[in-house]
């Protein structure tokens, strides 16, 4: 009867956290065929899921039944191996995810464009209208991409015809178009101590991006090639951290910097204005503070503001 509520806007479903047994088999099935049934009305606007214990999210996900939901929260769903396909939600404007132990990869099926036409001209728009995503306390995290190896390598392939169209080599199907995150604000990901990189995509596509949080991802060597980020980074525990290079619009507020004792060069942020480092970041610094500056005074006839970040 859920899905006939048709004024409901804001729906929370939490399961009872269980302490003394694990979850048996029989509990995981029921708990799975219970979400199937709780079908959302199509005009819900706010949907938070916490303590899920599936293996599998409900096949509501991704559908017209959350055409109208803006802001969507999972915490604690700790049993799913793979994140929902929610990339071609209209609305979503705000999503959360926290606590998602069993997922060691995100890939295309998050973005939802498997299956798309591959040989149709439109561009297919995942999350279009996403501003913010913010990923929490994702241990086991280690991959993510946004799409496979295999259409890199097809789309790479394409030669331009001289009609202006694209030619596809023999035996070679053409990947659909899609364009990422066209008007994400915000990227946090914090507590991801696994993840390895950024996808690629991430700089090409997400034109408005204008803060990034990278917070305890102590496995990532490189932020890089971000060149629409525009206003604020802060990078704080990422032990494995080598290199911050070319981010040249990172101008607005500052860049922040603790505890990443292998950082060795930081370089092509030629719109900084603020530096703050941690204190245990004063001896390491001194290896491209300098460049910084150096390239700021070219560019710009003046210093970067340097400072000590307290909390350091």
């Amino acid at each position: 009867m859920l899905t006939d509520k048709k004024h409901l806007k804001v729906l929370n479903l939490y399961c009872t956290e269980r302490t003394d047994e694990p979850y048996s088999e029989e509990d995981v099935s029921n708990i799975e065929k219970i979400f199937e049934q709780l079908i959302p009305p199509q005009n819900l606007e706010d949907l938070c899921i916490g303590r899920f214990f599936g293996r599998m999210f409900p096949t509501w996900f991704g559908t017209t039944h959350l055409a109208s939901v803006k802001y969507l929260i999972l915490i604690g769903c700790n049993s799913c191996v793979h994140l929902p396909s929610i990339g071609q939600l209209p609305n979503l404007r705000y999503l959360r995810i926290e606590g998602a132990s069993a997922v060691t990869k995100i890939g295309p099926e998050f973005v939802g464009c498997r299956g798309a036409n591959p040989r149709s001209t439109d561009v297919i728009v995942a999350f279009p209208k996403l501003e913010s995503l913010i990923i929490h306390d994702m241990p086991n995290w280690e991959e993510w991409s946004f799409v496979e190896e295999e259409d890199v390598a097809a789309a790479a392939a394409t030669d331009g015809g001289e009609d202006g169209s694209a030619k596809i080599r023999k035996g070679q199907a053409p990947s659909p178009k899609i364009q990422l995150l066209p008007r994400l604000k915000r990227l946090e990901l914090v507590g991801c101590p696994k993840l390895t990189a950024l996808p690629r995509q991430l700089g090409q596509e997400a034109t408005s991006l204008e803060v990034l949080h990278l917070i305890g991802a102590r496995c990532l060597k490189v932020v890089e090639d971000l060149p629409f980020l525009s206003g604020t980074l802060v990078i704080m525990g990422c032990g494995g951290l080598e290199r911050i290079s070319n981010l040249p619009q990172v101008r607005e507020r500052e860049l922040r910097v603790t505890r990443c004792p292998d950082l060795r060069c930081v370089e092509g942020l030629g719109s900084l204005q603020q530096l703050w480092l941690g204190v245990d970041m004063q001896d390491i610094s001194t290896m491209w503070v300098p460049g910084l500056q150096e390239q700021h005074r070219k560019l710009h006839d003046e210093d970067v503001d340097v400072y000590t970040w307290p909390r350091g």
